[in-house]
This record gives C-alpha cells, structure tokens and sequence, in this order.
C-alpha cells in the first residue's frame, strides 16, 4: 500500500505540472476489462486528457479464482503520455497501480487508442507488464487492458469558445481573435487555413464511418464538403459549413440527395487544430 501511495503522490504532481499551461482537455468516462497474472478486473475509469497528458483512477470489481472465496473491490491510477498519431491511432506510454484483494500492483504499458475526431466515443487496448506485491514475495507476469471510453471535451484551459457562425446567407465569414503560439511562427493565414484542414479532414472521417455504417441501406455514396466560414478566438475556433451528400437505396434503386449544415468545433493541438465536436445547424 505505501508504494502505491507514493507512486499517486507523484503521478499527480507531474500531471499538474506537465498539464499547466496546456490547452485541448478532455474528461473520459469508460469501462475497463484487464488480465494479468492477479485476478480479472471490470472498472469503471475517470480520466483527464490535456494534450498529451492523460490521468486516470478506476475502481472495479477484481474475482478471486479461488473456489468459495469471493471477489473483492479493486482501485487505482495511472498517468499516460501520447507518444505519436496516425489518422485516427494514438499510441501511448502508460505507468499505474492498483490494489487488488489486498495486494499492491504496479504496472507499465503501451497502449494504443482509436477514435473518431467527431465522434465521442474511442477504444483502447493496452500491454505490458506489471508486479504484485504479495505475502510470500513479488510475482512479475503480464498485463492486458480493453476498454471503452466516452470522451468529453471541456474546452480551452486558456481561451474562450468563439460565438458561433451566422452562415444563414452562405456568405464565407472570417473572423481572428489572438494569434497561434509565437514558436510556430504562422500567419494569420496560415493559422485559419489550418484551421480549415482539420475541419475538413475530421468531417471526412466522420463522413466515411457513416458512409460505412449505412452500407447495409445505401450503396455509392458520395459527399462534397463546403465551408462556409472559420472564427478563431486565441486557442480555440469554430469552423462552419455545408455538406452535400448523395446515395443510392439499395431497397428501391432511387438515387437519393440532401445538403446539411454545421459547425465543428477545434482547439488548438501544437501549432496545429484538433476537432472535438460537432453542432448540426
């Protein structure tokens, strides 16, 4: 118990400090499943992401396999840094502890993490190894996580959300407040046509996993995207705009068409946006 004590004195000092100043922040509410050489836990997790940074503590329920002997409640942290992101990929490094059944359990792992940038809803699977403390000496095998997490995006931690877009005309609208951090040496341009990016690379992402999510219905789908306007205020920024899709029903044969509107919602990530929400118009 006073390893893990002192493992979470320190894991939360470095979250706080490796977090301050940061920007995008995101509360994930999930459930975990992980294996190892203890017992099988099912947890419910609460975590925090700022940028790279996550922390996280779970408590679950942790079976005994032992006939006639029952299970006992588990909990614990961790503290987790992004290590790259492909697509819609993150990996991650990731150090923990619990306490199962009495016995202490520290834990380090790779992880890797997918999700789509507009839809709040991601998966993880996490490895490695971990050590647990126990009455006749430490025993060291393998760990194994799976989980679930819904993920909501609380905002800036240094900026305000821009009011949303008049876009009623289809009038391209603009509007810059602040300016993108002074190392990445952007322009105003440059950093509303990043913005732009991200906008559209999150609606193509979203645009496919429905697509494919429709598939059984429809057939040949296609989609154009238009924006129609980007407003930028220090850290955060909204970018508005219309989406043109068509497709054909597969039960009639029909070509079926229809334009919708919306706004996707960004925080800065580097010198770089992140999407983190959609609003439909």
């Amino acid at each position: 118990m006073s390893i893990l004590r002192r493992l979470l004195t320190t894991l939360v000092p470095l979250a706080l400090v490796a977090t301050s100043g940061a920007g995008a922040t995101d509360v994930k509410l999930g459930l975990n499943s992980s294996v190892g050489l203890g017992c099988p836990i099912v947890a419910g997790r609460f975590g925090l992401q700022v940028d790279r940074i996550g922390a996280y503590a779970q408590v679950g329920y942790c079976s005994s396999n032992v006939q006639g002997q029952g299970g006992s409640v588990s909990f614990g942290g961790g503290l987790s840094v992004d290590l790259f992101t492909t697509s819609n990929v993150t990996t991650y490094a990731l150090v923990g502890g619990d306490v199962q059944g009495g016995n202490t359990v520290l834990h380090g792992d790779l992880g890797l993490r997918y999700g789509i940038a507009l839809v709040p809803v991601e998966a993880y699977l996490e490895g490695g190894v971990q050590r647990t403390s126990t009455a006749l000496g430490p025993v060291i095998g393998p760990r194994l996580a799976v989980g679930i997490t819904y993920r909501m995006n609380v905002g800036d931690a240094q900026g305000s959300i821009p009011a949303p877009l008049t876009l009623d005309d289809g009038t391209p609208t603009t509007t810059y407040s602040g300016s993108a951090p002074a190392e990445c040496k952007l322009t105003q341009e440059q950093d509303i046509g990043a913005a732009r990016g991200a906008a559209t690379a999150a609606a193509n992402d979203g645009l496919s996993a429905a697509a494919n999510s429709v598939r059984a219905a429809y057939s040949d789908v296609s989609y154009s995207i238009q924006i129609t306007g980007v407003a930028i205020d220090g850290n955060s920024a909204r970018v508005g705009g219309r989406v043109k899709v068509s497709a054909t029903q597969r039960s009639s044969g029909q070509r079926v068409s229809g334009t919708y509107g919306g706004t996707i919602s960004l925080v800065r990530d580097g010198c770089g946006w992140k999407a983190t929400g959609y609003t439909r118009s």
